[in-house]
């Protein structure tokens, strides 16, 4: 596991910006993560398109190995938890359960978002909380200030944000955190099988992308 993380301050709080796409807030003893989009490839597999299978299981493997090196009392997921209804998908609702149960010491909760039908079949193992509940002084979010107006500084998903780099004829994309001044800050897309919206320079924000094993800050506006 990783340790090459990057703090930052939001609000008054210190926050370590992990290489896994995920952050680590030492003062809630918590990990944030957001847009896993579990059960995605096989919604796709349904419908028709032959994608490969596993991508669930390898980002709750991910998940895990977090839990296991940080030692969280709590797990926040900032919405899109699912690509799917958990309603018809009874096959990922058993997996869910049987992984939420073999954490037993960690409390998780879930700020619904736009893709996470009858995300409630999770509960009691998972507590469900509104758009903007606030936790020492930052809003947990699903949809950053855009779409939610928050009064209080907030973290949040939504966007999968990307940052393209090219130099040399040679160009990649890397999964970003997005920070715009001390109004928030958006995490990139947990989840193994998720696309991303590029954020180019000129957009007043700092980005700071993850190529798995470091964050690396690459523009300040």
């Amino acid at each position: 596991m990783s340790t090459t993380d990057l703090p930052i301050q939001l609000a008054g709080q210190w926050l370590q910006l992990l290489p896994e796409r995920a952050v680590y807030w030492p003062g809630q003893r918590a990990l944030l993560l957001a847009d896993l989009h579990l059960g995605k490839a096989a919604a796709f597999r349904r419908a028709g398109v032959p994608v490969p299978a596993g991508q669930s299981a390898a980002t709750l493997t991910r998940l895990s190995a977090l839990i296991d090196h940080w030692q969280p009392e709590r797990v926040y997921w900032l919405g899109d938890i699912l690509h799917t209804s958990l309603a018809t998908d009874r096959d990922l609702e058993a997996r869910l359960h049987a992984w939420l149960e073999g954490h037993p010491g960690v409390q998780f909760h879930a700020v619904p978002g736009n893709h996470d039908a009858a995300l409630e079949r999770l509960t009691p193992a998972l507590t469900l909380l509104t758009e903007g509940t606030q936790r020492d002084g930052l809003a947990l979010c699903h949809y950053p200030d855009e779409a939610t107006p928050s009064a209080q500084p907030w973290i949040a998903g939504h966007l999968h944000p990307v940052v393209r780099l090219s130099g040399g004829g040679d160009a990649l994309r890397l999964p970003a955190f997005i920070i715009r001044g001390d109004q928030g800050l958006i995490l990139p897309a947990f989840g193994e099988f998720t696309g991303g919206a590029p954020v180019g320079p000129g957009d007043g924000c700092r980005r700071l992308v993850t190529t798995g094993a470091r964050v690396i800050e690459v523009g300040r506006d």
